[in-house]
């Protein structure tokens, strides 16, 4: 009976996205489709019955519908897809910047689940846990087997629960035990805000477009504007996108009253929508955009509309090329889906979108033809900006100036482990001779300075002597080692700086040392030029 109930709960759920995905485009509306009586509903029921009553072995039908529901909507497009409850809980969260839980990244080394950094001001800072702490128990259980995405599920929940977790730390005996009573955590989009030199400012938009997006970005311009900026770099590399009005928010910060940020076309005639700056005031100063290839959706948005307003110089590589709007329906059981319901395009009317025709999603998502192993290849319709650049639509946003990402190589991959151990015997005073890096609290405040955290020769024959007693583990050799001595120093720096300050300011480290923003700041010259050309422009 509670198969037969799960069924007929199944056939409920999949049924109505048939309805709506078997639309004709001659369609307008949901009274043109015949539901009662439907070929394509009753093969559905019929094939649901049939396996019901004659497959040989045990039926999942929870897993079984929602692998309809999945496969139905990859038929549409790459972006439309099916969210189970907790991939939508997820989802939720992060277009709402929070979660409720411990507030800590967790990772992953050698089968163990370890702390990477709490976050400043949530309950795992308060409860003093700190970068490299095994979590070994969670309300009992012992985590032996577990992976870093079972750790992180266990450790969140509804707030003010509690949860118990016990972490073994190096150069104490017995596992630590708190009781952790969980609370809201904030997922900014703007995890990055620093001086990257002087006059300059830095923004690292990199993380999902989300309610709060536009208030943080308020508050971050003031914050650098204190400082002294005049000039600025916005990162929006791998930024995936979300929220619509998030991305406009951003523009509405940075382009001129009235000029337009980007139109949606929906299937239907007259849906198209268009939408233009609302604030009264806008930012003047210099911009260079990052952007690479994970640039995507609302990312792109905000690139594009700066491009097509002469309004920013826009560096790195082409972005991916989404311009999809997704629009997120709940479902049935807690679940939910993201049904594409329009297409956007740029200020000079560019579709981004890439054409996703005759190629699997594997190859869509890494960005590789199946016919020719390349993309983008047929030419691309042009468009001018403002000031009559040619600009070209049909495959992301491309890049005033291209530089390539920094790429690590396989060793110097591996090469992060045995730093994570070493750092991790480090700031818990473990490694003789260097006490000064012992970390007993974070300053989640700190502004790091050039002199600070420098890795020495003596510290890096420490690492090398740490390393070679564990090369069966790590697969680290002597000549790897040799080979790598600048990546070792900079990976060592990183680390440090996220044990002792947080994953933010360790993600500073390597900004610091970044091609693409070091280009970014070498085309500062240029983007005055360009917002000299954009402001004369607009005031026209």
């Amino acid at each position: 009976m509670k198969q037969k109930s799960w069924q007929r709960s199944s056939l409920l759920l999949i049924i109505p996205l048939l309805f709506a995905a078997t639309l004709t485009p001659a369609s307008n509306n949901s009274s043109n489709f015949n539901f009662d009586g439907s070929p394509v509903a009753e093969s559905v029921i019929e094939a649901y019955s049939l396996i019901e009553n004659n497959y040989a072995g045990e039926i999942d039908h929870e897993r079984l519908s929602y692998s309809t529901i999945s496969e139905m909507l990859h038929v549409l497009d790459p972006h439309s897809a099916f969210y189970t409850k907790e991939d939508f809980q997820e989802l939720r969260s992060q277009q709402q910047s929070e979660y409720f839980g411990i507030g800590a990244t967790v990772s992953q080394r050698q089968n163990k689940v370890y702390i990477l950094a709490p976050h400043e001001g949530t309950p795992a800072a308060r409860a003093g846990l700190l970068y490299g702490d095994q979590i070994v128990l969670v309300n009992g259980k012992s985590t032996e087997g577990w992976n870093s995405n079972k750790v992180a599920t266990e450790l969140r929940g509804p707030r003010g629960t509690q949860v118990k977790v016990g972490v073994s730390r190096p150069g104490v005996d017995k596992p630590i035990e708190v009781s952790i009573s969980r609370d809201a955590v904030s997922l900014p989009s703007i995890p990055n805000v620093f001086m990257i030199k002087p006059n300059v400012g830095y923004i690292g938009l990199r993380r999902q477009f989300a309610r709060t997006t536009g208030e943080e970005l308020v508050l971050a311009m003031k914050e650098l504007k204190q400082k002294g900026m005049n000039e600025l770099i916005l990162d929006l590399r791998d930024n995936p996108g979300g929220l619509v009005q998030a991305a406009l928010d951003v523009c509405d910060t940075f382009l001129a009253p009235g000029q337009k940020i980007l139109s949606i076309k929906g299937r239907k005639a007259g849906a198209e929508r268009s939408f233009e700056v609302r604030s009264s005031s806008a930012e003047t100063m210099p911009i260079v955009v990052l952007v690479n290839s994970g640039s995507a959706s609302a990312s792109e948005i905000v690139s594009g509309a700066l491009q097509d307003h002469d309004r920013g110089r826009i560096v790195g590589e082409v972005t991916f090329g989404k311009g999809l709007v997704q629009t997120i329906f709940p479902i049935a059981n807690g679940t939910g889906l993201t049904l594409t319901t329009a297409k956007y395009y740029t200020p000079s009317g560019r579709l981004i979108q890439r054409d996703y025709t005759g190629v699997s999603r594997y190859n869509y998502y890494l960005r590789r033809d199946e016919k020719n192993n390349s993309l983008d290849k047929n030419p691309k319709s042009e468009f001018r900006t403002d000031s009559g650049q040619v600009v070209y639509g049909g495959g992301g946003i491309s890049p005033d100036v291209t530089v390539k990402e920094r790429r690590f190589t396989p060793i110097q991959g591996r090469l992060q482990d045995p730093i994570f151990f070493f750092v991790r015997e480090l700031i818990n005073n473990q490694t003789p001779g260097f006490n000064q890096y012992q970390v007993k609290a974070m300053n989640f405040k700190y502004e790091l300075k050039t002199e600070d955290l420098l890795v020495s020769d003596e510290l890096v024959a420490a690492f090398k002597s740490f390393t070679l007693k564990r090369e069966k583990d790590f697969q680290i050799s002597e000549a790897n080692i040799n080979e790598n001595l600048d990546t070792i120093k900079l990976f060592l720096r990183r680390e440090l700086a996220t044990a002792s300050y947080g994953i933010d300011i360790g993600q500073e480290v390597l900004l610091h040392q970044d091609p693409q923003v070091l280009k970014g700041l070498d085309e500062m010259d240029n983007a005055r030029k360009l917002t000299q050309k954009s402001n004369s422009v607009a005031n026209k």
